[in-house]
């Protein structure tokens, strides 16, 4: 039976919410949609997708090095934004993070709305990690 091992970035706010910013079982790890948020869930960077990019992909970034790893180790990207134009146009900072690596598989959706109004852009992320 694989051990699930649960990541949490911000216990007040995830138990609140009842999910966790990664669970990791065998040698993949699970990162939830990440979106641009304080410790208590108030929206950053309203308003600014380039911002709210930035914010995501540092938060990402925190959860895999959490894990000793990088964006090196992702396999699978999934990126819901409320306006793919806008999102294409700050695209600059996300390869900023991802360059260097070889790229992940990537999906891109524009939704109609994501968990508050306020927010533009989430990301989840499926990585690779060594086995304990």
């Amino acid at each position: 039976m694989l051990a699930k091992h649960v990541h949490h970035a911000r216990p007040e706010l995830e138990r609140r919410f009842s999910f966790a910013q990664a669970v990791r079982a065998g040698g993949l790890l699970y990162i939830s949609g990440c979106l641009s948020w304080d410790e208590q869930g108030a929206p950053l960077a309203v308003g600014d997708m380039s911002g709210q990019v930035a914010a995501v992909y540092a938060d990402l970034e925190r959860t895999l090095a959490a894990h000793g790893i990088g964006f090196d180790q992702v396999l699978k990207e999934t990126v819901y934004t409320t306006d793919m134009d806008r999102f294409v146009e700050a695209a600059g900072i996300r390869s900023e993070y991802l360059s260097g690596h070889s790229p992940p598989s990537a999906t891109w959706l524009e939704v109609g709305r994501l968990v508050r109004p306020e927010f533009l852009l989430e990301v989840e992320m499926i990585a690779l990690v060594p086995e304990e």
